[in-house]
């Protein structure tokens, strides 16, 4: 639903999860569709946790996290009327067992990887790949504020500063994987869009140029 864009607000989404996850078993009873039980039960919820015991894929690697765990947020503010607190557990070091928020969570994955140029220029030897893989965070990261609100403006900053605007990535995502770049400019503006994104009115025509450019080009080739 977030990536063919089928909603307008969080209460869509939290149905969404709702009307899927919402099945009880118990001995005698299989897979019985109760969603009435089941929003009761996330009317409730004052915490979340989704607990890792390693870092080889994180929460902007792949969609599976946010839709379990953003899911389960989007779902209770939709009941609710408010999000609940909540954790990532982190068990990857048995010996140095943490807890952090989900804000806390998301702030060192950016700090860490999604910012760090070490990362970036790691994702440039994988070509094609390598560009595919830096516009799944881009979206993850949009799904992710979409379900938590868990991205702010100076993320999204920085991820059209560093992923869409500058020269050189431009440049490279060119080459390499043009559908890439096409996907950031989009799901960035998209962010702006939906008021996720409170963007600077430079970078928002920039980003509107870069997307319009790249769709010529490859209409241009599709043409070809």
């Amino acid at each position: 639903m977030l990536e063919n864009k089928n909603w307008q607000t969080v209460n869509d989404i939290g149905q969404v999860y709702i009307t899927w996850s919402a099945y009880a078993y118990t001995r005698k009873v299989q897979g019985r569709f109760v969603p009435e039980n089941f929003s009761r039960r996330l009317a409730g919820v004052d915490a979340t946790v989704k607990n890792e015991d390693n870092y080889e894929v994180n929460m902007l690697d792949s969609d599976d996290f946010n839709a379990f765990h953003g899911g389960m947020i989007a779902a209770v503010r939709s009941v609710k009327g408010k999000a609940p607190r909540s954790y990532c557990g982190d068990s990857s070091d048995a010996s140095r067992i943490a807890l952090r928020s989900l804000e806390e969570e998301t702030k060192l994955l950016f700090r860490t990887e999604v910012l760090n140029p070490k990362f970036l220029e790691g994702m440039k030897q994988h070509g094609y790949k390598g560009a595919a893989d830096l516009a799944s965070v881009v979206s993850h990261s949009f799904e992710w504020d979409a379900t938590s609100a868990v991205i702010e403006d100076w993320m999204y900053d920085e991820l059209a500063k560093k992923y869409a605007l500058d020269s050189d990535m431009q440049t490279w995502m060119q080459e390499v994987n043009p559908w890439a770049l096409q996907r950031i400019a989009e799901k960035l503006l998209e962010a702006e869009q939906r008021g996720l994104w409170q963007a600077d009115e430079q970078v928002k025509r920039e980003l509107q140029e870069l997307y319009l450019s790249i769709e010529g080009d490859l209409e241009e080739r599709s043409d070809g």
